[in-house]
């Protein structure tokens, strides 16, 4: 069983009858006291209290994410993806919002972002930043950018299909055929980034892709062979021992900058495209 909200309160009521603090002085009549320190009768009482729950049976991961995510909203200041998704109701929230839903489960089960960056509009973010890839490729991360494909989409969305097709098509093919790839270096956010650009070039094309990773698209799906996994394991643990001279230096050293500059995501994003289509 899994605890979606109310955790800390349930540990702390846990904690106190091990006896792992006393309470403070915010207690009027017990101040100072252990749970040891009660009588019996009070300890008693204290462990009759009835705690009451809502039991929710058979939900997706999908489900409970949305449910963190719900109730998160009325207990934390927003930050800038709930903001703007505040801000905007239109086509291209709700592509973000049912795209979001589909993959944030693999999202968490690969420690591409965790529970708590899901249930605050990581995932949906990760999406518009994808999806910036296919309209404009490489560029730096901004939160300007990415409100502007909000704000440029707010009223229709007429490629939604495809950038649908492609990032979900990214997403499968990682869990189809990359699973060694899962909780290494390679399923760190910004690695994501450079792995779906990669992708996307070879198999759609993206805006000034020819010129940045120095080959035109291929139009055609990635063949997935033993040398490609073990390049890209490769890669993982080149940057584990931050070997920035070694065969991957370049990807390397731009995963240990600052990783969402445009020249970083190119540096990383054309070697891991030379791998995925080697010529």
């Amino acid at each position: 069983m899994e605890v979606i909200d109310g955790q800390q309160r349930l540990m702390t009521i846990l904690e106190f009858v091990d006896g792992d603090f006393k309470l403070n002085k915010g207690s009027k009549n017990y101040a100072g006291m252990a749970f040891s320190n009660l009588s019996e009768e009070q300890q008693e009482k204290f462990l009759m209290y009835r705690v009451p729950v809502d039991v929710i049976l058979a939900a997706q991961r999908s489900e409970l994410l949305e449910m963190f995510r719900r109730m998160n909203a009325y207990t934390a200041p927003l930050n800038t993806a709930e903001k703007r998704h505040s801000q905007f109701q239109g086509a291209f929230k709700w592509f973000a919002v049912e795209l979001s839903s589909k993959i944030s489960p693999m999202l968490e089960e690969w420690g591409i972002l965790t529970t708590k960056q899901i249930v605050r509009m990581s995932d949906s973010e990760l999406i518009a930043e994808l999806s910036l890839v296919l309209e404009k490729g490489l560029i730096n991360k901004s939160e300007t950018e990415i409100n502007k494909i909000y704000s440029k989409y707010d009223d229709a969305f007429p490629v939604a299909a495809i950038y649908e097709s492609i990032i979900s098509g990214f997403f499968e093919s990682m869990a189809t055929n990359f699973s060694e790839l899962r909780g290494t270096n390679l399923s760190k956010p910004y690695a994501i980034h450079s792995l779906f650009a990669a992708y996307a070039h070879i198999t759609h094309g993206i805006p000034n892709g020819e010129v940045d990773l120095g080959f035109p698209t291929r139009n055609k799906a990635i063949k997935v062979s033993n040398d490609v996994k073990m390049a890209l394991l490769e890669i993982s643990d080149a940057q584990e021992l931050k070997e920035v001279t070694g065969k991957y230096g370049q990807y390397v050293a731009a995963a240990l900058s600052t990783t969402t500059k445009v020249a970083q995501r190119r540096a990383r994003t054309k070697v891991l495209a030379q791998i995925l289509d080697p010529k």
